[in-house]
């Protein structure tokens, strides 16, 4: 079953015990769905990227829903920079996220829970229903970092995404990120568009955190 890098972000997010969204660092959810998200545009053609400036290439109907809401979303004109865009399509991630997991509920690879208290929503979880594909998005990338495989071009952009929004956690223990992290900054740097898109992401993450801390100044 092909998925969405969106997807496969999403899968390494959710805790498998709780069925929850893992703690991560401010929006770095968003901006790695949002990532994802523009480079399934990149693949199908719809947009290029140079270090600073992301070109719209055809904003013809990709027949993707999600995809074709997020091509509407980047602002007017041929042109824009990273991470206007990053910020762009990040701004509407929460949507994108809900309709993701959706998707993922209608392959049966997610059951989605509804927890109430006195009728009132308290929360959503969803637990695995079909551990498979996670298994395989996982077992990909631990082959190709750990065991030093040829990576496929999808899986360097997911290992650039994973490594900019502190997912890493989720496929590697502690001791392994530490003998590994040459190895995964390395593919990393592999994908010139996901090079891009993750630089932007650390440079919003870098400016949200300013923000926070003169807040609590």
């Amino acid at each position: 079953m092909s998925l969405r890098f969106a997807e496969e972000i999403i899968l390494l997010a959710l805790d498998d015990q709780s069925g929850k969204l893992r703690p991560l660092p401010d929006r770095a959810l968003e901006l790695a769905v949002a990532g994802g998200l523009l480079m399934e545009l990149a693949f199908a053609n719809r947009i290029d990227t140079d270090q600073k400036q992301l070109t719209i290439l055809d904003r013809s109907p990709t027949g993707d829903t999600v995809l074709d809401s997020v091509l509407q979303t980047l602002p007017e004109g041929d042109t824009s920079t990273i991470r206007q865009a990053i910020s762009r399509v990040a701004a509407d991630a929460p949507d994108f996220k809900d309709k993701i997991l959706k998707s993922l509920v209608e392959k049966g690879i997610l059951n989605r829970e509804e927890h109430r208290f006195f009728f009132v929503l308290k929360e959503r979880r969803y637990p695995m229903v079909d551990d498979r594909e996670e298994k395989e998005v996982i077992s990909r990338i631990r082959d190709v970092v750990i065991d030093g495989a040829i990576p496929d071009p999808k899986d360097v952009v997911l290992i650039c995404l994973m490594n900019a929004c502190d997912l890493s956690s989720a496929v590697f223990s502690d001791d392994e990120l530490e003998q590994h992290s040459d190895r995964i900054n390395q593919v990393a740097r592999m994908d010139f568009i996901g090079q891009a898109l993750a630089k932007a992401i650390a440079e919003i993450q870098e400016a949200i955190l300013e923000t926070i801390s003169y807040m609590g100044m």
